[in-house]
């Protein structure tokens, strides 16, 4: 049974464990991820940042930053707002079950911690996720056919995805720990914050692996086997945009 960590895409500590498991998984070393929604009792329009939130963000950056190791980058920019995390989490299951939630991932942190992007609109999950959710492998017509990571309510659109969801949530409220990431590892103790991004940083030196590893552009679109004129997809193949778009982040 591989690594499973449990994290939130409003933290920080849960942002360098996310680059982490991408160097991971670049080095062949295999991590499950699970999105859970931290403080779910936050607005549906998120929380902004006013100047006593930017303190703490700026505090728990600084401590993150200090476990950074040699060569290792963390970019980042605080937030303008605290996003609740319930649309996200929606789209990452749904990416997880697509077979792309390492992209969708990586979208997501990048999303907020560098763009300051509000994760917790549908809206912007919609386009932000369209590339992979599209090249995933979804038999659900909404991901299949047009990319869309979450309804427009921001719950997932799959059954499988809400009960993946529902697992996730009830598994780590059962470890009762609230700190964030939480890292289970076969027959060891529960690791949480620090603690869990040293288990990491162990493994990533004692694998080698390069620290900030050339990964593809999560946000690509799949590759269309004919690429159809602008003027047919204005008129009549609105799901096709997708060919002549650039990258959301670009």
């Amino acid at each position: 049974m591989p690594a499973v960590v449990y994290a939130d895409f409003t933290s920080p500590w849960c942002y360098l464990a996310s680059r982490r498991v991408d160097a991971l998984a670049a080095a062949g070393v295999d991590v499950d991820w699970r999105a859970v929604q931290a403080d779910p009792r936050l607005a549906v329009t998120g929380r902004p940042a006013d100047a006593a939130t930017r303190d703490v963000i700026e505090r728990d950056m600084a401590a993150v930053e200090r476990l950074l190791l040699p060569g290792e980058r963390l970019p980042w920019t605080v937030p303008p707002v605290v996003c609740r995390t319930e649309a996200a989490v929606s789209a990452y299951a749904e990416g997880y079950g697509a077979g792309v939630g390492a992209d969708v991932r990586r979208l997501l942190y990048v999303a907020y911690w560098l763009h300051g992007l509000d994760i917790g609109s549908p809206e912007v999950l919609r386009k932000l996720l369209a590339g992979p959710i599209l090249r995933g492998r979804s038999t659900s017509s909404p991901l299949r056919d047009y990319g869309y990571a979450v309804s427009v309510s921001g719950a997932p659109v799959t059954t499988e995805a809400w009960r993946r969801m529902r697992h996730w949530r009830d598994t780590w409220t059962r470890l009762s720990t609230k700190a964030l990431p939480a890292l289970l590892v076969d027959g060891e103790p529960l690791r949480v914050g620090e603690e869990a991004l040293r288990w990491l940083e162990k493994e990533l030196v004692a694998t080698g692996a390069e620290l900030s590893p050339d990964l593809p552009d999560p946000a690509r679109y799949p590759a269309p086997r004919v690429r159809p004129s602008k003027d047919w997809v204005s008129r009549v193949g609105g799901s096709w945009a997708y060919v002549w778009m650039p990258s959301p982040l670009r």
